[in-house]
């Protein structure tokens, strides 16, 4: 495989797996809007696997260049770290803002 196409592989896979993570932060404010405070954890966790399926990708491309196989820099590239760094960045908030308005939630609703 050529270093373009390693280039691509690693770029696509990175950016697939940081956007399905994306997807379960969105799943999991949906469920909080509806007060399923554990439905929307359960998605929480879900993005967390995909970034890490990601980051293993990201990982691959640092590995490869430490090996001495150097990859161009690209526009893909560059899109492939914002679109995890924004997933990561996402999944935090959405986990502490979930915390948050159980908070809230508990203690305007006391048994």
């Amino acid at each position: 495989m050529n270093d373009q196409s390693k280039s691509v592989k690693f770029a696509t896979m990175t950016i697939l797996h940081a956007s399905n993570a994306r997807r379960f932060i969105s799943d999991a404010y949906k469920e909080l809007s509806e007060f399923r405070f554990d439905s929307a954890r359960e998605k929480i966790k879900g993005a967390r696997e995909e970034t890490l399926f990601a980051h293993r990708e990201q990982s691959k491309i640092i590995q490869s260049e430490s090996d001495g196989d150097s990859l161009e820099f690209s526009l893909l590239l560059t899109h492939a770290q914002d679109t995890l760094m924004s997933a990561v960045s996402e999944m935090y908030i959405a986990k502490n803002l979930i915390t948050i308005v159980e908070k809230i939630y508990l203690d305007s609703h006391p048994e």
